[in-house]
């Protein structure tokens, strides 16, 4: 599947294509955004075509050839691409939602995936995300999950892979308890009964499905008792990369952090993106930066519970009947 990005296009419509300066352990990331220049973009129906086969691109037996447009034929507007390489979707954050600022003056919500190279890449610093210039955090509308955005073939077998290692070639380098019920309860949607695909680098994996429907779920429940929520989009200055906080209760002023599992990595995973989140949150309606909490999909281990205490993080898991327990920070111990 050839994937053509175009920066002048991209740029008019308020976002950018391009590799982030910013590695982590599995290496470089592309972002490429998804099919759409009006309007919210989508994973259902035809609009939503494009989207979902970059979406279940491993599944279908798809390999994803990145182009980027970087010059035009004299004389005719056919555009003409360098190649870039073989990628596929990022097995651990496959996509992302983001709000852009569009050319009609319109806020709109685009899917930006983040694909990694399959072996060699170019990767020429034309191609890299500008550096935000400011640091700044904006409340940005939730997302709702669809069936299609979960919706997968039957599941194979097999453990997730991560993506091949690239090979340098010098191009490009980038430094780099008691627990109190609350009245909500939890229903499992019989559209997100279906078994996943364990096929590497799609957004179906068990951790991402599990990390969307606890988040709609519970984002559900806090507006049906009449609280505001939304999650955060937060830019830091120097950095080309985009933060984007999972769910935010904008009446009690409290950030979350979802996890697909309450494993102990996870919890210790969540508590750190919380506090870097956290400090850059400040809203005029309320004082100082807001309350942090942890949304499982089941109770963390006994132990981990003095550790939440110590450092002020709240956690709300679903219980074996479905109903969602919420402990404070100053409860915990």
């Amino acid at each position: 599947m050839n994937l053509y990005s175009d920066p002048s296009v991209g740029e008019e419509h308020g976002y950018y294509d391009g590799w982030l300066a910013e590695e982590d352990e599995l290496g470089p990331v592309f972002e490429y955004t998804g099919h759409g220049q009006v309007g919210d973009q989508t994973f259902d129906g035809p609009a939503g075509n494009g989207n979902r086969m970059i979406l279940r691109h491993a599944e279908q037996g798809r390999v994803l050839r990145v182009f980027t447009q970087v010059g035009q034929v004299p004389g005719s507007n056919t555009k003409t691409h360098r190649y870039l390489g073989t990628f596929s979707l990022d097995s651990q954050q496959p996509y992302v939602w983001r709000k852009v600022h569009g050319q009609d003056g319109h806020d709109r919500q685009v899917i930006v995936f983040r694909l990694r190279p399959e072996g060699e890449a170019e990767q020429s610093p034309d191609d890299v995300v500008p550096a935000a210039k400011e640091t700044f955090a904006e409340l940005v509308p939730p997302q709702t999950v669809t069936v299609a955005m979960l919706h997968s073939a039957p599941a194979t077998s097999g453990a997730l892979s991560t993506p091949k290692a690239r090979a340098s070639k010098g191009q490009g380098s980038r430094k780099s308890a008691a627990h109190d019920e609350t009245s909500g309860t939890f229903v499992m949607p019989e559209e997100f009964t279906t078994r996943m695909s364990l096929r590497s680098a799609t957004a179906t994996t068990v951790a991402v499905r599990r990390e969307a429907e606890l988040t709609q779920q519970y984002r559900e429940y806090l507006e049906s008792i009449g609280h505001e929520t939304g999650a955060f989009q937060i830019k830091v200055k120097g950095l080309t990369s985009t933060l984007r906080a999972d769910l935010y209760d904008a009446t009690a002023h409290v950030l979350y952090e979802v996890k697909g599992s309450s494993s102990r990595e996870d919890v210790r995973m969540a508590m750190g993106q919380l506090f870097d989140y956290g400090r850059y949150i400040s809203l005029p309606e309320h004082d100082g930066e807001p309350k942090l909490a942890i949304l499982l999909p089941a109770a963390p281990d006994l132990d981990l519970y003095p550790l939440l205490q110590r450092h002020g993080v709240g956690v709300v898991y679903r219980s074996a009947d479905g109903a969602f327990i919420s402990e404070a920070a100053a409860a915990l111990g």
